[in-house]
């Protein structure tokens, strides 16, 4: 049976660690195989994007800095992303099926360049901005001086640079389903790279107050939600553009947990229609 069902799933978590340490080894397979002239070939797909997801220590964190008028003094929050919203969805174009894989210890995006039918990965993180998780609360009249998402690379695939697409998008909460892979996109921020030499390195912090903004325009959205995907109009081994290292840097030192509020477990029960129709901010 094709790894990718005709159907959309939930799960696979087994699966994908064994797909995912076995990346390596099959690129080395690869480099070593290829040798020189007509006869060699070495794979060098468009780039396969992995996002630590495995523990408070290492998920997607938002820090948000804002005023609530009159007041003009700055209050900085973190947040750390829903586990049990949290995931990713592939789509398989051969079969013009999806995959979806919720709660994943690695979350991707990209395309899969070990797979022959190269399905399109998507991912999407959910941070909760009215307290329902437990996580700090942005008030709905905030006014947004600053935000940014903190992430940790430990998967880049076949690739030297990833031209990358972040997208404010909105999704059911804890029910990210197949449809979702085409959201709405209702806000997004230039086009940037993540790099071979994120993979297993410090984080990396992306600049997303405009879509914070954007999240605040009322009715102001129960969440931030952000979906990850490729910029496929970028050819694979295009060289790196100085306007696409515009907005992100490298965190330096590990993240400091004090003041941040863990995480529910992936295993946090869905809200119901009711309790998700009443969320407001």
């Amino acid at each position: 049976m094709n790894k990718y069902l005709k159907t959309a799933t939930k799960g696979g978590t087994t699966m994908r660690k064994i797909r995912i340490l076995g990346l390596v080894g099959v690129l080395s397979l690869f480099v070593a195989g290829c040798g020189g002239g007509d006869n060699g070939r070495v794979v060098r797909g468009p780039g396969l994007v992995g996002l630590d997801d495995t523990s408070d220590a290492t998920a997607p964190l938002l820090t948000v800095t804002y005023t609530v008028p009159p007041s003009t003094t700055p209050i900085t929050v973190n947040i750390l992303s829903d586990l049990a919203s949290d995931g990713d969805i592939a789509f398989d174009p051969v079969f013009s099926s999806f995959t979806v894989t919720v709660s994943p210890p690695t979350v991707l995006f990209g395309i899969d360049s070990l797979d022959i039918d190269l399905p399109e990965f998507r991912a999407f993180f959910t941070f909760p901005l009215d307290g329902a998780t437990g996580q700090p609360v942005v008030p709905s009249d905030a006014l947004v001086v600053s935000a940014d998402v903190e992430v940790f690379v430990n998967l880049l695939d076949f690739a030297s640079a990833v031209p990358t697409f972040l997208d404010l998008v909105q999704y059911p909460f804890r029910n990210l389903t197949a449809v979702d892979f085409n959201a709405a996109v209702l806000a997004t921020r230039p086009v940037f790279n993540f790099l071979a030499s994120d993979a297993g390195g410090p984080a990396v912090r992306i600049e997303v107050t405009s879509l914070m903004q954007a999240a605040q325009v009322p009715p102001a959205l129960a969440d931030f939600q952000i979906r990850f995907s490729r910029d496929m109009s970028v050819p694979p081994l295009a060289p790196s553009s100085p306007s696409a290292e515009v907005g992100r840097t490298v965190v330096t030192r590990p993240r400091v947990m004090e003041g941040i509020v863990p995480r529910q477990p992936a295993t946090a029960k869905p809200l119901s229609p009711a309790e998700r129709a009443a969320r407001r901010r």
